[in-house]
């Protein structure tokens, strides 16, 4: 998509149909007036004395307004309500409120995703594969934390469209390109919530290593917390783990999976975990796993997403997740084409 930049009457507005970025590269979004709230700066009309020109706010098409749920100008990775400093186990309300529950045509849980936006949805390709062809058939659910409470306050949206990375390629067996998003037939409110937000990107200057440096994170989900017949989903629970390389990923899988096939050595996949009790586990595919410290100067980025394990919860074995930052790109190039 091609931006056009210009000034009319010393205002300065990026003109576009649909979606686009920003001059400084965040995505912006084309919504239903109603459905985010104010960016809390100011529409600016005049260039400054040096010639240099103020943060221009997008142009949308009529009818919509922009939204801006990521980036400086966004209130993306912040928790919206005051919460508990919890250990690990059961999460607290509201402590992930990008967190996605995804539902199939029968209501059933089938994995989680994190909100990028009113109408995008980062998860797992192997929990969404199946509905491709007839993505209204899935349906995303926001602001849960407790499944079995799930009620017509929970602001949902069917999907409209499930966009694959590499989709000729991508192997269901070895989950390598596990990445997805699902854009919504019709975006969710951000206003007045206090239990729905959007999760940050990580920062375009981010890399594949970015990650792998050992780093205290945080992953959530539904699924069980033991590898072993528990029904699913269970209530929202977190982990605080350790992010790690794929060199040391590697070595604890020796002798347990083949690593030469199972482990995307092109910066694809980072790891995380290694402690005895904690991981992610089955069903929790497609879930966030957030680093930062969650507050108003260093917000939650989303930099990776559960894909496999071995068990759950093993010493020295750890938990493999799609490295976002590695598909930064695409993931920007897919939330920005027009939404009619």
């Amino acid at each position: 998509m091609l931006l056009h930049i210009f000034v009319i009457g010393f205002c300065l507005n990026i003109s576009v149909s649909g979606q686009g970025l920003l001059p400084n590269g965040d995505p912006f979004f084309c919504v239903p007036p109603g459905i985010c709230p104010d960016s809390g700066g100011i529409d600016p009309r005049i260039m400054t004395p040096t010639g240099t020109n103020t943060p221009g706010l997008a142009t949308c098409p009529v009818g919509r307004v922009p939204c801006y749920a990521q980036g400086s100008m966004s209130n993306c990775g912040l928790r919206l309500v005051r919460v508990p400093n919890a250990p690990d186990g059961e999460a607290p309300y509201g402590a992930y409120p990008w967190q996605a529950f995804m539902a199939g045509p029968s209501g059933n849980f089938i994995g989680s995703g994190s909100l990028l936006s009113p109408y995008h949805v980062l998860t797992a390709t192997h929990k969404v594969l199946q509905y491709v062809a007839n993505p209204s058939q899935l349906t995303v659910i926001m602001g849960v934390n407790d499944p079995a409470r799930i009620n017509a306050t929970n602001p949902r949206s069917r999907a409209a469209q499930i966009f694959i990375f590499n989709a000729t390629t991508y192997n269901n067996s070895t989950l390598k390109n596990d990445i997805a998003i699902v854009r919504l037939a019709t975006p969710i409110s951000l206003i007045g919530q206090t239990s729905v937000n959007t999760i940050c990107l990580p920062a375009a200057t981010s890399n594949a290593t970015t990650y792998m440096r050992p780093q205290r994170c945080l992953v959530s989900g539904w699924g069980q917390t033991q590898p072993t017949l528990t029904a699913v989903p269970t209530r929202l629970k977190q982990v605080a783990l350790t992010t790690t390389d794929i060199a040391t990923c590697a070595r604890g899988f020796a002798g347990i999976v083949n690593t030469a096939v199972y482990l995307d050595q092109t910066g694809g996949q980072l790891c995380a975990g290694g402690e005895a009790q904690k991981d992610a586990c089955f069903q929790d595919g497609g879930a966030p796993l957030t680093c930062g410290a969650g507050t108003v100067s260093s917000r939650y980025v989303v930099a990776g997403i559960v894909i496999w394990g071995k068990s759950c919860g093993q010493p020295g074995v750890f938990g493999v997740y799609t490295n976002v930052p590695f598909y930064y790109r695409w993931i920007v190039q897919v939330i920005t084409q027009r939404i009619t």
